[in-house]
C-alpha cells in the first residue's frame, strides 16, 4: 500500500479495500446521482423556503430524515431532559410523510461546533410542526 498521497490516487478501490468485502463501508453515490435527486425545478422550490441552500449542500453520502417514507430507519432520539425515555431512540414510522423535494436526503449541515445533518424538505412534518416534539418552522437537526 503506497503512503505517498499522490501514490494513493493511483491506486484503485478493489485493490485498496479488496472485492470480497461486503457490506462493511458507507454507500457511495456519484455526484451525479444527487442531480437526479435534487432536480432544478425541486431545487428553485426548496430555494423559496430556504434560499441559502445550494445543490453542494447535498452531498455524496445520504443521511434520509427519519420523518420521509423514503428513508430505512425512523428512529428519533428523545432530548427533552427530564423525559422518561431522555436520550433513547423513538420509532416515529407512525408519523411519517413523503418528502416530494429531497426524497428523504439531508444536507450536511453545522450548528456552531454541531455538525450533522438538516432536513430542508418544506414538506417535512417536523418543519410543519405536526408531529409530537417538533416546533413549526423549525427544521430536523441530526447530530
Amino acid at each position: 500500500m503506497p503512503r505517498n498521497p499522490v501514490d494513493k490516487k493511483a491506486v484503485s478501490w478493489a485493490s485498496r479495500y479488496g472485492t470480497t468485502a461486503t457490506n462493511n463501508l458507507p454507500q457511495y453515490y456519484p455526484e451525479k446521482y444527487v442531480s437526479t435527486i435534487i432536480t432544478p425545478s425541486k431545487l428553485v422550490q426548496i430555494q423559496a423556503e430556504f434560499p441559502w441552500v445550494d445543490l453542494d449542500d447535498f452531498h455524496n453520502y445520504h443521511v434520509k430524515c427519519p420523518y420521509a417514507t423514503e428513508a430505512n430507519v425512523h428512529l428519533v432520539r428523545d432530548t427533552i431532559v427530564g423525559s422518561d425515555t431522555y436520550w433513547q431512540n423513538t420509532n416515529v414510522i407512525n408519523e411519517v410523510e413523503s418528502h416530494t423535494l429531497t426524497s428523504g436526503v439531508m444536507i450536511r449541515h453545522s450548528r456552531g461546533s454541531k455538525h450533522g445533518w438538516l432536513c430542508v424538505d418544506p414538506n417535512c412534518p417536523y418543519y410543519q410542526g405536526t408531529v409530537s416534539g417538533s416546533i413549526a418552522g423549525s427544521n430536523y437537526f441530526y447530530i
